[in-house]
């Protein structure tokens, strides 16, 4: 059960890496357009550590987060990182949706 869960997080993981460097790259046109003037991508309360306006450092927080579950398989942890990973791939469909087209 263990690995299957450790694959699954790991293939979520990765596709939030892909969506994220998409999503950073048209944030990035968006801001040169000054149409992005955001200062993060969640609110404090979202549950993240960080606070940037770009995803790649929310990307790295659950990267982080991984590799200590891996390491303790802290239940805890493991809710507080599907969290994450669940709240990243809403925000990220929601993004491309919204700039696609």
């Amino acid at each position: 059960m263990t690995a299957a869960i450790n694959q699954h997080l790991i293939d979520n993981i990765s596709l939030i890496l892909k969506k994220s460097l998409s999503a950073d790259a048209t944030l990035l046109d968006l801001r040169e357009k000054d149409k992005a003037k955001f200062t993060a991508v969640f609110k404090a309360d979202a549950g993240f550590r960080c606070s940037a306006d770009t995803f790649q450092p929310y990307v790295e927080e659950i990267a982080d987060e991984l590799l200590l579950w891996q390491k303790s398989q802290d239940e805890q942890l493991l809710v507080t990182l599907v969290k994450k990973i669940e709240l990243l791939l809403k925000t990220l469909a929601n993004f491309e949706q919204s700039h696609t087209g």
